[in-house]
This record gives structure tokens, C-alpha cells and sequence, in this order.
């Protein structure tokens, strides 16, 4: 649960404990805690790799759950690992821990050192985790490299093809709060200018601003690759000079978390009014989140949606620590480049740098200067993918697995020493 990482922190230290490995728990608030564990290179050639997770997760509502299963249980039915988590990010964070005991237990010899870090706050900003850690372990500032969470690997998303999705981009966020204020009253008598009426006309036109298609560096690379993917006709067409990224596009924004990295997004997260019943409240409140791609200037669009909202007299205010920049690394380096080679394993696929349409610790490491590419080595289905942070988030027990090995034998490309 978010606000009890201590739990997860202290599970996972007591497992590492068992092989040998001693890790350090650190309290950056009453039950915030993050953990790190360190192996070292003999002689360091490179700046530490990172294998970066975190163990806060996002709310569960039992009710909406399979009966049976409980969503804070990692229960095991038919082959699928359930639990909130499990794909964001706890899933994750035990293929590190797994990752990198195997390191420590077959002796690995390593060109650089390999560091564990599982943070706390993750879901809700970084503040008490990463954040906290670069502040307060400067040495964390000294990475070469980190491994997190952005991508995903997906089975059959393109022509059949499993896509591996390796993030090295993330979008910018800003969130705007939207408030209408009027004289609350007795609602057997309904004037036109109800608060929750205004912010629900203004609120509407909001949501219908379309924003364009626009391909950043990282996705321009994603079409190219699915387009190269494609055989017959068609992919003739799509391998035109000038056509791959626009067909590509075209092709791919149907699918919605696709879309999502080809457009700047206004999403409602939270819209509130009224005590109860019988009466019209006074105030209605509502929070935009808008994600922005690289390059989008975040002021164009808080004054595009203040024009909207002021048609209707809805005040806009920018929450406080609620914006962050977009952010990127270079995916042409040998690092990459040794991730995706193991990234398809042998089921084979397309492997694509991609621009993550959500917010991760990875930035925080990216705006200190230290690269982070972000993928979830899982091979999962669209259906599955569909369950994270949702009902019935799972995992199937042979795609973990398989993820794992990938991981593993990328870590060790990374990571390990030839010599």
C-alpha cells in the first residue's frame, strides 16, 4: 500500500540478508523507506549501473476484483501471478532483487557497480524516495546508467509481432486546478449559473481540444523500426522515404497508449461538488493533468485552457510542485544496444526505443544528468497490460520468467567485465 513501503523495504532486505548481501533501509518519512544494496566491481572501469524499482503502488478496490482474489496477496490461479503491483511495480522490483543475487551468488565478475535501489513515493511524486536518496546519497549522483520502468513488452501488438518497448523519453506534466465559485442554495430553485453546472459546460470544452499528431526523436525511431517490421504492399509504402513515421502513426494511434506518445493529453482526474443532496453547492472543483510531449511549451497550453474555462468565469490556478518537464536520453549507445538484443529473447519480436506517456522515478535521474531507459521485461498480452493499476493486475508465471532471463543476460552485457 502507498505510505507502507517500510514493509516492502524491510521484506526484501531480510531476503538479501538470507544470501549474503547486506542492504540499507533509509526513513526519509514515518514509514518511507527506501532501500540500497551495493556490488562492487573489483576494479570499476564504468560508473555504477542502477537497477531502479519502487514499492509504493497505486490504490486497490477489492470489490472490483476477481471474489477470491485478494489484490494485496500475489496469489498464484492458472498460470498468472495477481496482485496490485505486480506489473507496476513490485513485479519488477523482485526480477531486480532476483537479478541481482544471481550476480552475487554465480560471482559475476563485473566492469561496474551494480546498485539495487527500491524507493518509496514513487506514485506520488519521488519527494520521499528518489528525490530524497539523490539529496541525501550524493553518490547516487555518480551513475552511469539506470533500469526502471516506462516500457513494456506486448505479445502480437503489431502484425502479429511481439513489441518490446524500451522507454528512454517521458512526458512533461502539468496540472492545473479548476474552481467555480457561486451562492449555494436550496435546489428547488436552480439559476443558470450553478457552480457545477459552469465548471461542467467549461470542463466540456476542455476535453474536446484536439491536439496534433507531432513525432519526437524517440518515437520517430519506434515507427521506423514497426514500419521496417512490415512485409508485402503495404510495408513497401510504409518504407517510402518521408511515409514511415506518418503511415506508422496513422497505423498506431488507434491503439490508445500509443496515441498517447504522439499528442500532447488533458485528462480529468478529479472532479468534486457538494455535500448533499437537496442542496446546490456553492464551489465546484475540478484537477486537470495534461501531459506534454517534448518541445510543448507548457504556458501555450495553461493560457489555451484558461480561454476556455473563462467563458464561463472557472478560475485556474497551477497546483504547486505538480510541474515537471519532459525529459530524454540518447538511446544510440552501446548500453541500449545490449538491452535490446536480449530484449526479445527467443520469441523473437520487434525491439523499439519508445517516449513513455507516463510520469516515473526515470526522470529524476534524467534531470540530474544520469540516463535512464525504462522497460518491463515481462512479454504480456493487451488484455494484461490493461490490468495495470486496474482490477485483476497480473502476470503470467512463464512470461515472468522469461522476462527475467532477458533482463538478466542484458544486466550482464551492461554490467559484467570480459576479462
Amino acid at each position: 500500500l502507498a505510505g507502507r513501503e517500510a514493509e516492502a523495504a524491510g521484506w526484501m532486505a531480510g531476503v538479501l540478508q538470507e544470501q549474503g548481501i547486506r542492504a540499507e533501509l533509509f526513513e526519509s518519512a514515518p514509514g518511507r523507506v527506501n532501500l540500497m544494496a551495493r556490488l562492487a566491481a573489483a576494479k570499476p572501469e564504468q560508473p555504477p549501473l542502477v537497477l531502479l524499482s519502487h514499492s509504493d503502488v497505486a490504490p486497490a478496490a477489492r470489490i472490483e476484483w476477481d471474489p477470491g482474489v485478494d489484490p494485496f496477496s500475489g496469489a498464484i490461479r492458472r498460470g498468472f501471478i495477481y496482485g496490485r503491483g505486480v506489473l507496476d511495480l513490485k513485479g519488477l522490483g523482485v526480477a531486480h532483487m532476483m537479478i541481482f543475487t544471481l550476480l552475487h551468488r554465480l560471482r559475476v565478475p563485473l566492469k561496474r557497480d551494480v546498485v539495487l535501489l527500491v524507493t518509496a513515493d514513487e506514485q506520488a511524486g519521488g519527494v520521499y524516495g528518489l528525490q530524497w536518496m539523490l539529496e541525501h546519497r550524493p553518490e547516487l549522483r555518480q551513475s552511469g546508467l539506470a533500469l526502471g520502468k516506462g516500457g513494456f513488452s506486448v505479445q502480437g501488438l503489431w502484425q502479429g509481432r511481439d513489441v518490446h518497448a524500451i522507454a528512454v523519453a517521458e512526458k512533461g506534466v502539468l496540472e492545473l486546478e479548476c474552481i467555480a465559485d457561486s451562492k449555494g442554495h436550496h435546489a428547488s430553485i436552480i439559476p443558470q449559473d450553478t457552480a457545477p453546472a459552469r465548471l461542467v459546460r467549461a470542463l466540456n470544452r476542455v476535453l474536446a481540444l484536439e491536439t496534433p499528431i507531432r513525432i519526437t526523436g524517440p518515437i520517430k525511431k519506434f515507427f521506423e523500426e514497426m514500419a521496417n517490421a512490415i512485409h508485402g504492399p503495404e510495408g513497401f509504402l510504409l518504407k517510402l522515404p518521408g511515409m514511415k513515421p506518418r503511415m506508422t502513426a496513422r497505423h498506431l494511434s488507434r491503439i490508445p497508449a500509443v496515441n498517447a506518445m504522439v499528442r500532447d493529453t488533458i485528462s480529468l482526474t478529479v472532479l468534486e461538488s457538494g455535500l448533499r443532496g437537496g442542496f446546490l453547492p456553492g464551489q465546484a472543483r475540478a484537477v486537470l493533468s495534461i501531459l506534454l510531449l517534448p518541445g510543448s511549451d507548457p504556458k501555450q497550453m495553461r493560457e489555451r485552457i484558461r480561454r476556455e474555462l473563462e467563458k464561463d468565469g472557472v478560475h485556474l490556478r497551477q497546483l504547486a510542485g505538480a510541474s515537471l518537464p519532459a525529459n530524454s536520453s540518447d538511446f544510440n549507445t552501446p548500453e541500449f544496444a545490449a538491452l535490446a538484443r536480449h530484449a526479445a529473447g527467443n520469441r523473437g519480436g520487434v525491439v523499439v526505443p519508445t517516449l513513455s506517456p507516463c510520469v516515473s522515478d526515470g526522470r529524476i535521474f534524467r534531470c540530474a544528468g544520469i540516463p535512464c531507459y525504462g522497460w518491463v521485461p515481462f512479454p504480456v498480452s493487451e488484455q494484461d497490460l490493461g490490468t495495470v493499476n486496474g482490477a485483476n493486475e497480473r502476470v503470467a508465471l512463464r512470461s515472468f520468467e522469461q522476462g527475467m532471463r532477458n533482463l538478466y543476460r542484458g544486466v550482464v552485457e551492461i554490467a559484467g567485465s570480459s576479462s
